[in-house]
């Protein structure tokens, strides 16, 4: 299974987001948040988060071990980068975003 995440759509901060990324580590069925933007069954049995933050795309397909660490600790104790503490303009993304015409990114 793969999960894409996009930080920029949430301004919650980083503690917040280390929380609520570790309870859709460990349930990433049944846990949605705005953030989600997309959850693929790409037939793999390791959990794959690609996520998008601070200007950069982060991409880690998780062992057993991993998964079990990331399911307590939240995404960053993955990334090789340290994230930004705050995030703000969340509501003006999801402005543009509420404007796009419903067809948008749909394939025919």
């Amino acid at each position: 299974m793969k999960v894409v995440i996009d930080r920029g759509l949430c301004n919650a901060n980083l503690s917040y987001c280390q929380r609520c990324s570790a309870a859709l580590i460990r349930h990433p069925e049944g846990y949605d948040r705005a953030c989600i933007v997309e959850v693929v069954d790409d037939g793999s049995k390791l959990l794959t988060i690609e996520m998008y933050t601070d200007g950069r795309r982060l991409e880690v397909q998780l062992t057993e071990e991993e998964q079990a660490v990331a399911a307590v600790e939240g995404w960053e104790v993955l990334a090789d980068f340290d994230p930004a503490l705050f995030r703000t303009g969340a509501m003006k993304r999801w402005r543009l975003i509420s404007q796009l015409p419903a067809e948008h990114g749909v394939t025919k």
